[in-house]
């Protein structure tokens, strides 16, 4: 099969073949949303994000120079849906907190210290390496266990568990 992927994606970079673009999209739309169902629970959001890929993909089809093309889409799926996740995790996060934390005190100097430190938290973990990053908002914004990161990143759940790591101490460090 990957060499029929291999060959359809050659068709449709060098000749724009709406065909071969059609095979590709019958061959991997199902498994793409599936992926994306998967993580996000929402059957309307996980078709729109695959059919961003897609278009996406489209637009780009003759810049793109991944040799494994189902991996390449998989690989945009999950971005989108990580994107998508960290969007509205910590919005919903943010609204939770706030509101939990404003009934329990009215005391405007503890608010105000409150959103300081939310602010500067969310600064430092900006600071972290870009996959430590995504390790530890997917863990600790998303609720995901290591074995699902792992598997949704395409590393070793002992890579989760050191990404993990390494930014608690980084952000332990930080005095707040």
């Amino acid at each position: 099969m990957k060499s029929s992927l291999t060959e359809l994606m050659q068709r449709i970079q060098d000749n724009s073949d709406q065909q071969a673009f059609q095979l590709l999209f019958d061959c991997l739309w199902e498994p793409l949303y599936q992926f994306a169902f998967s993580f996000l629970r929402d059957g309307g959001l996980a078709k729109d994000l695959v059919q961003e890929v897609w278009i996406d993909f489209w637009t780009r089809r003759k810049e793109i120079q991944n040799q494994n093309i189902q991996a390449y889409l998989f690989q945009a799926v999950r971005y989108k849906v990580y994107r998508e996740l960290k969007g509205n995790r910590l919005v919903e996060l943010c609204d939770k907190h706030l509101n939990s934390f404003f009934s329990e005190s009215d005391n405007p100097n503890t608010i105000l210290e409150y959103n300081e430190t939310s602010k500067q938290m969310l600064q430092e973990v900006e600071k972290l390496p870009d996959k430590c990053r995504m390790v530890f908002e997917l863990s600790r914004y998303e609720g995901l266990k290591n074995a699902e990161i792992a598997s949704a990143l395409g590393i070793s759940v002992r890579t989760v568990e050191n990404h993990i790591s390494y930014a608690l101490k980084i952000l332990r460090k930080k005095s707040w």
